[in-house]
């Protein structure tokens, strides 16, 4: 049995790791996609244009980038469209202002969709092909709206399953710019400014090379990226995916490296499906804030994927602390990941 409170080095948040919890009784034993599911004549992604969303943004088709055309409207594998119920709207950029001692920014924003073509295709069950071209996609995206003046943060992000915040069933991504950088981010570029400040070491690398040393909580490395179960994992199976080299920003990725990181995410995603028996994750991309920072703090950061699965809901501990609880010791969701045949 494992019971012990471990410190994040770099955000300084703590988690509590509790094996002994995972006996507590629980309304589901697992979640599933199944429970969203739609067929596809009331599917509001199956054919996104007669569902009332606009053109798309942006079309690729078997890996090529193409322009859109109404005559051809079903030659398309991946398109992005605006969220038709989007929690950023259209607006001008204006200043933050004060009400009160309150600091208040207008909710303006980009909030798009990344829909792939086939209904019934997770990501677990993409060709590498597949998910690279959805990765391409995240990138042009990214640098796109990254040009946009008012935007401070580019958060990409894929849900899942019911427990994980998905309403469709039809596989899609999420695409959110907004006026603010989220204060976690923040937390993190500072956090490994000042480790640096204070050891002369760059923390995320020094990280890495620590986990390699450790030998235990990798679940799988190619060439340019790795996968592993952070030591202060929050929550049962959390997975992260980092760039080998470092690399504070995603929209920098380099074409040829989406190939190998779309291995690994596939791989990973697919040794969840199989371990766990399709549960409900998020997974979501985190970089740096998007305009330039001349004091060069964000050079400290080192972008990478979080997959987090979703087996219950926040708890009295998890709200009244911000302390996630962890039911699996991350040594052993790493094994059991490791040795999952595929």
């Amino acid at each position: 049995m494992l019971n012990e409170f471990r410190q994040d080095i770099v955000s300084g948040d703590w988690v509590l790791i509790s094996t002994e919890r995972a006996k507590k009784p629980s309304p589901q034993e697992t979640t599933k996609h199944s429970q969203l599911y739609q067929d596809k004549e009331t599917c509001p992604f199956e054919d996104p244009q007669r569902s009332d969303h606009r053109d798309p943004i942006l079309v690729y088709n078997k890996g090529q980038k193409v322009v859109w055309e109404k005559e051809s409207a079903r030659e398309w594998t991946t398109q992005v469209v605006k969220n038709k119920y989007p929690a950023l709207a259209d607006g001008f950029c204006v200043p933050p202002r004060n009400i009160g001692p309150f600091l208040v920014a207008d909710g303006f924003g980009f909030h798009e969709l990344v829909i792939t073509r086939d209904h019934d295709k997770s990501f677990a069950q993409f060709t590498d092909e597949e998910t690279a071209e959805v990765l391409r996609v995240y990138k042009d995206r990214y640098n796109s709206i990254s040009q946009d003046e008012c935007g401070d943060y580019v958060l990409i992000f894929h849900n899942h399953g019911f427990f994980a915040g998905a309403t469709v069933y039809h596989n899609h991504s999420q695409i959110l710019s907004m006026p603010i950088i989220p204060p976690g981010i923040l937390k993190n570029i500072k956090g490994a400014k000042e480790f640096f400040e204070r050891t002369g070491e760059k923390i995320h690398e020094m990280l890495l090379e620590w986990e390699a040393d450790q030998n235990k909580r990798i679940i799988y490395e190619n060439e340019k990226f790795i996968a592993l179960c952070p030591f202060v994992s929050r929550t049962p199976y959390e997975v992260r995916i980092f760039p080998k080299k470092k690399n504070s920003n995603f929209g920098d990725t380099k074409d040829e490296d989406f190939m190998l990181l779309a291995e690994i995410l596939n791989k990973t995603l697919k040794k969840l499906y199989v371990a766990l028996n399709n549960p409900d994750y998020t997974f979501f991309v985190h970089t740096s804030p998007i305009k330039k920072d001349s004091s060069g703090l964000y050079d400290f950061y080192h972008w990478h994927i979080e997959i987090m699965p979703r087996f219950s809901i926040a708890a009295g501990m998890e709200l009244g602390t911000n302390v996630f609880v962890n039911t699996v010791d991350p040594d052993e969701a790493a094994k059991l990941l490791r040795e999952t045949n595929l």
